[in-house]
């Protein structure tokens, strides 16, 4: 993924010289090289790591990110120890207080969104607890700021991508679903399972639409034709979804886009709307295919507004769609029957526009309704560590009934049968019943 976050600061931060490494480009072994190298020739006064993912969140595929954290604060300590190392990014801002206590190489750490706290940061260095919004160590201790305002989204300017930064054309994929540009910030939505509006607020805060084409207009100078919108959900409000798609057509903008789209706010008007403007892929993340489980997950949506949508995507020409769901604990066999069979039905009923992108389990994350539920049912111990020290413990921190384990083992198998057996069966006669 290209480091957006990032390129923010970058651009907020006008009276110092920053420089972006994406250690994911490389494997390990070279990315310690060039992480080595590049801080013995920038001699950097100051470090900031960035942790975006704890993990996978895929029960079937669990991989501990964080594990990577600490040894890599440990190279930089010892190949540039008089450099202060700060921590970031929303892996971070999920367990901070952990974190800074299990790393000590970390100095400080900014919480939250960072582009007002981390220039008034840089310009304290001295006093960092004057600063709202840091961790800090104090006589022996992590200590902490106190909270601060989240940054008005719309004033900040388009963040920088030039080659004095970082060099975008290595994230330049051919489906672009990897470089991003927000639109909007924050999510008043209130899944059970998500924490978005612990990270980034429950309030929206919107860029002007002209502001989204102009940042658009300076990929397409930059030879990028394909992107995502990261927007925790693009078409809410569905009127400012409807503006940006407005001014894109206007411009005349030659590009693709793909984004992850409300079900309810999804109309007729707003995809053809948004395929006019170059949206090619349309994600969708109901997350229940039942009208039980989609209250149980804080929805907002039902059955009926989920086949609504398929007719939407069905009736519409030159785009795609994907489709998550879960698997919860306590679903009766008519849930999850229908659960699993989405894979064949969604392509059938879309005519072969749409799929079933994944079927997994909620990661338990802090701040979310899911770890209260959890911990209230008994599925989840009260003292459980939700930033575990090994591996192996993530797999008992995803929302499923553990008497019943090995029955979701059979689901998983199934799901993957369907998805690689069936569903290519479901998409060559769909294919071939469009066929004059």
């Amino acid at each position: 993924m290209f480091p957006l976050g990032l390129c923010y600061l970058a651009t907020v931060l006008t009276r110092h010289t920053v420089k972006i490494l994406d250690l994911n480009l490389w494997t390990r072994r070279e990315a310690d090289e060039v992480l080595s190298r590049t801080l013995l020739e920038q001699e950097p006064d100051v470090v900031g790591l960035s942790i975006r993912n704890i993990d996978t969140t895929q029960r079937g595929d669990i991989f501990y990110y964080f594990n990577e954290v600490q040894p890599t604060a440990r190279l930089i300590k010892r190949t540039r120890p008089g450099a202060l190392l700060i921590a970031g990014g929303s892996g971070f801002s999920i367990f901070p207080r952990k974190i800074m206590e299990r790393i000590p190489e970390f100095d400080l750490g900014v919480f939250l969104e960072a582009e007002d706290s981390l220039p008034e940061l840089l310009d304290r260095l001295d006093s960092p607890g004057t600063v709202k919004g840091v961790y800090f160590r104090h006589n022996g201790s992590v200590a902490f700021s106190g909270a601060r305002a989240l940054p008005d989204f719309a004033r900040l300017p388009i963040p920088r991508r030039d080659r004095e930064v970082i060099d975008i054309t290595a994230y330049m994929r051919s489906d672009g679903g990897n470089i991003g540009i927000q639109s909007k910030r924050g999510c008043c939505l209130a899944c059970a399972y998500c924490n978005y509006p612990h990270l980034s607020g429950n309030q929206l805060r919107m860029r002007a639409p002209e502001q989204v084409a102009d940042e658009v207009q300076g990929l397409l100078g930059l030879g990028v034709r394909r992107f995502c919108f990261v927007d925790n959900i693009f078409n809410v409000p569905r009127p400012h979804a409807e503006a940006v798609c407005r001014e894109l057509i206007r411009r005349n903008l030659d590009v693709e886009w793909s984004a992850w789209f409300e079900v309810k706010n999804t109309t007729r008007e707003l995809v053809e709307l948004a395929r006019r403007a170059g949206c090619k892929h349309f994600g969708f993340s109901p997350d229940a295919a039942t009208d039980r489980g989609l209250s149980r997950l804080g929805k907002g949506i039902t059955e009926s507004d989920l086949k609504r949508s398929y007719r939407v995507i069905r009736e519409s020409h030159g785009i795609r769609a994907g489709y998550n769901f879960f698997i919860l604990p306590g679903m009766s066999f008519r849930e999850i029957f229908k659960t699993l069979t989405q894979v064949v039905w969604i392509p059938l009923v879309t005519k072969g526009k749409a799929r079933v992108m994944g079927l997994g389990w909620i990661r338990i994350e802090p701040d979310t309704e899911i770890y209260r539920r959890a911990v209230a049912e008994g599925s989840l111990a009260k003292d459980a560590e939700l930033l575990p020290e090994q591996h192996e413990a993530l797999s008992r921190l995803f929302y499923y009934d553990r008497a019943h384990r090995r029955f979701d083992t059979i689901v998983a198998w199934l799901f993957r049968w369907l998805d690689t057996r069936l569903r290519p069966i479901i998409k060559r006669f769909v294919r071939k019943s469009r066929s004059p």
